[in-house]
């Protein structure tokens, strides 16, 4: 009966390790226009900043179609967002490590 149990709590363990890692909040700047990008195949990419690279020139490709859960962007705008990231365990090969959930439009900026 010892050994069930400790097999169920080892097992349990494990299971607890694979899931999404804790939330994180972040602030990310969203771009008033796409670029064509390539991943597995040509797609539009969002533009964004995010933490201190904020109101720099730099800005980074992000893949649309992995999206940010509840935003709609729009064109011709530009986004201060609050997104919480999730790291997912194990994603799949083309998949992002990360997900993104909108908490709140902080700004919306006509161009």
């Amino acid at each position: 009966m010892k050994r069930v149990l400790i097999g169920m709590l080892l097992l349990a363990t494990v299971w607890a390790c694979e899931e999404a890692q804790p939330e994180t909040e972040a602030n990310m700047r969203v771009n008033y226009y796409t670029q064509v990008c390539q991943g597995i195949y040509e797609g539009n990419c969002l533009l964004v900043q995010q933490g201190a690279q904020i109101g720099s020139d730099e800005w980074e490709l992000f893949y649309y179609e992995n999206g940010i859960e509840g935003f709609e962007y729009e064109a011709g705008y530009v986004y201060d967002l609050k997104v919480d990231v999730t790291h997912i365990p194990n994603p799949p090969q083309d998949g992002s490590s990360l997900e993104y959930k909108l908490i709140e439009v902080l700004n919306k900026t006509a161009q």
